[in-house]
């Protein structure tokens, strides 16, 4: 894939390290030239100097054959400014955003963008992790719409059906590692003590669900 990305910080930097690792074709654009040392040594992309949503800047990394771009500054401005420049000028097939305001991110989820919230992803997972400890959120989906999580059965839970724990048409069983094996979860079988259950959830119906454990 060919993918731009904009903003050389922790998350930019990253993320072109670990898709310049893969052989992926990557330009990554910072208006600080000095932000490019956060790149490995085996960073085998293209660094351009300037503002992402420039459209000279765009045009020279070459946004016009681009398969992705990924808005990652720490400035919701420029990331949402950047994305639609990319979406609606350059037509970028896949363009997704940083934003940490969730409100913003809500409108411009609704506009085609995809959004990764940092604030909403992390305020949820350590309010899990708080209010139910044997509940862990494994990976956040799409835009932060499903989550993927992992419960780990108590002896309250153990005996139980795994069709206990679903909420129809808000959750589906996954997986269910016991004693070290992955096997796929059968709605009629029993949990045991210590397993660990995989579901995916609808991020508003996780409150049900620690409910559903705390009983």
């Amino acid at each position: 894939m060919r993918v731009i990305i904009i903003g050389c910080g922790r998350v930019g930097s990253h993320l072109a390290n670990v898709l310049s690792a893969e052989r992926h074709d990557v330009v990554i654009i910072d208006s600080n030239s000095q932000s490019f040392r956060r790149l490995s040594r085996e960073f085998n992309g293209r660094m351009l100097t300037g503002v992402g949503f420039d459209r000279d800047i765009l045009q020279k990394a070459d946004v016009e054959g681009a398969d992705a771009l990924a808005a990652t500054t720490d400035s919701d401005n420029v990331n949402i400014v950047s994305a639609v420049t990319a979406k609606d000028v350059f037509h970028v097939p896949h363009v997704v955003a940083r934003v940490y305001d969730p409100q913003v991110a809500e409108i411009y989820r609704r506009e085609g963008i995809p959004t990764v919230t940092p604030t909403s992803w992390a305020a949820n997972t350590m309010k899990t992790m708080i209010t139910t400890p044997h509940l862990t959120a494994v990976a956040t989906l799409g835009s932060g719409e499903v989550e993927f999580v992992a419960i780990e059965v108590t002896k309250t839970l153990a005996g139980r059906s795994l069709q206990d724990l679903v909420l129809p048409g808000e959750s589906a069983l996954g997986a269910v590692v016991r004693r070290g094996q992955a096997m796929l979860a059968a709605p009629n079988a029993r949990l045991e003590f210590e397993d660990q259950v995989y579901l995916t959830v609808a991020v508003g119906a996780i409150p049900k669900l620690e409910k559903l454990l705390s009983r």
